[in-house]
């Protein structure tokens, strides 16, 4: 049986394809094709079976081999998905790449106006839309996971380091995975994936152009695609405050979590 040996569980819009691909081009790495698999989500893959998962790690021969599903840190969303890695993988290790959560919302806003998927402006959306917000509540998505696993099977990694000081980050992500960390990918300082960049495709044309003849998807991609434009996006100072506030009594949990050194982004 070929299962993963640790799981990258997000957090969305905060770095996790970068993180994916950095660890991709580690030679004791590997990574299943295909980022989020959703495996463990109910509402996704958990009908394919086991069989089909372990399907996905068929081709590793690496020590270390994983996925990464943004949604398995949704668990507002998404119920279940703690326990049933829990029973599937009780002993994997699990990666959470975290993000100021104002700038994470902000970014999850903009990929959703991009999508289709949001037609609100940003200041309503964030007082009406509770994804957006539980989606940035770190602690309350860890909580069920240190329910089932040792607080030393996860590390919690901020994109903001990712970013900033991304040799000495990887290098502790790999000692984490027990991997050697001093082989650090070609090219590591190259940014491997930013939102102000991404053209993202509605859900429909995505369907479409997997059904359509290879001819007619170029044209279907060009017609669905649109691009993020992150200046469209401006939150209000008083909404922003009100963010923050509603943020607090989670960020205060996650340094209790994170432990010294962690100032949440100076939220709390």
């Amino acid at each position: 049986m070929t299962l993963p040996t640790f799981l990258i569980i997000g957090a969305m819009k905060a770095g996790t394809t970068s993180l994916w691909s950095y660890l991709g081009a580690h030679p004791d790495i590997y990574v299943a094709p295909g980022k989020e698999l959703n495996f463990f989500v109910a509402e996704r893959n958990w009908s394919k079976g086991l069989g089909w998962y372990e399907g996905r790690f068929a081709d590793a021969r690496s020590p270390a081999k994983g996925e990464a599903s943004p949604q398995y840190a949704m668990v507002h969303a998404f119920a279940g998905v703690p326990a049933r890695i829990a029973d599937v993988v009780p002993d994997v290790k699990i990666v959470y790449l975290i993000r100021h959560p104002i700038e994470r919302m902000r970014s999850h806003y903009l990929h959703r106006v991009a999508s289709g998927k949001e037609d609100r402006p940003i200041d309503r959306a964030f007082l009406e839309g509770l994804d957006y917000l539980h989606t940035s509540r770190y602690a309350f998505q860890l909580e069920p996971y240190l329910e089932r696993f040792s607080r030393e099977s996860i590390l919690l990694v901020t994109s903001e380091d990712l970013r900033n000081v991304r040799a000495e980050t990887l290098r502790a992500v790999f000692s984490f995975l027990e991997v050697d960390p001093n082989i650090l990918p070609a090219g590591v300082e190259a940014e491997e994936h930013r939102t102000a960049d991404k053209r993202v495709q509605s859900g429909i044309g995505r369907r479409l152009s997997a059904a359509a003849p290879t001819p007619l998807r170029r044209l279907i991609s060009k017609v669905t695609t649109r691009t993020i434009d992150p200046e469209s996006a401006v939150l209000s100072e008083d909404v922003r405050r009100r963010v923050a506030d509603a943020l607090r009594p989670d960020l205060e949990r996650l340094k209790e979590i994170a432990g010294p050194g962690f100032d949440a982004w100076g939220l709390a």
